[in-house]
């Protein structure tokens, strides 16, 4: 059995994490990232934290970041995560993009950080309830994420039991079917939301992004917390270059654009607008 990850080798790992994909991990979870690290290595015959470090930088050990960005980040989300925001969303930004883009029948949004999709899919179900004209128009949704193990299990669009107490029963009827012999992933979005979106690997940290906007409304909730005020101005600098004049930026309850970039106007709970002409 590996020895704990000492309070060094931790900080090497850390530094890497950082600059490679913005991602910072605060010392009292260092016990628990080594666990994570431990059993990758010893998976692959390692006894040395350093060694394994230096073999994740080499070319041979390029793969490996990758596998320790799906094991150690964060994924965890649920469907309508955030009732009060998305409420707002719902009944005040819904109506009034419905209403502006009608003559172009278009809509664009990004869900980045998507994790195992139940943010993206969330979204599409508040525009199929509360503008379902949309569902006639030139509408998809790009749902992002770095993790490609939960990008996987997004596209497959399979949830487990936990999913009932998550989506209102009405929505859940009308949006997710019961597959035979689904073990314990019971639940599976309809085609009817999955085929309107479409998801991507993406590293928040390798700018400028490959994507074309503008997107109407992009979500980022709950991911720039992990990320230092440097960063986080890359990151929103991005966003206001792919937003449209007037779009919406959606990011977690406890984030805030405040010290990071003043383009945006605040226009309910952490969701903000672009400033036409900023």
């Amino acid at each position: 059995m590996l020895p704990e990850m000492t309070e060094a080798e931790f900080a090497l790992f850390v530094q890497y994490f950082t600059r490679k994909v913005g991602i910072t991990i605060p010392e009292h979870k260092r016990a628990g990232f080594g666990r994570k690290v431990a059993g990758r290595m010893e998976g692959l015959g390692f006894s040395s934290y350093v060694s394994y470090y230096r073999f994740m930088k080499s070319q041979e050990g390029a793969d490996e970041l990758d596998f320790l960005v799906n094991h150690v980040t964060i994924d965890m989300s649920r469907f309508f995560r955030g009732e009060r925001q998305l409420a707002h969303f719902g009944d005040s930004v819904v109506p009034e993009l419905a209403s502006k883009l009608r003559g172009t029948r278009k809509l664009r949004v990004w869900s980045a950080g998507c994790a195992r999709g139940q943010e993206p899919y969330t979204v599409a179900m508040i525009l199929a309830e509360r503008a379902r004209e949309v569902f006639t128009w030139d509408f998809k949704i790009l749902a992002t994420d770095i993790d490609s193990d939960s990008l996987s299990a997004a596209a497959a669009g399979l949830y487990g039991p936990e999913t009932a107490g998550e989506v209102p029963p009405e929505l859940l009827d009308r949006y997710f079917s019961r597959p035979r012999n689904a073990g314990n992933k019971p639940y599976r979005i309809r085609a009817i939301l999955r085929n309107r979106v479409s998801f991507r690997k993406l590293n928040l940290l390798e700018t400028p992004y490959p994507i074309r906007g503008p997107f109407s409304v992009i979500l980022c909730r709950n991911v720039m917390i992990y990320f230092d005020t440097a960063t986080r101005k890359i990151i929103v600098s991005e966003f206001h270059r792919l937003l449209a004049d007037g779009g919406f930026l959606l990011l977690g309850s406890t984030e805030s654009l405040f010290g990071v970039d003043d383009r945006f106007i605040l226009s309910g709970q952490a969701i903000y607008r672009k400033a036409p002409g900023r």
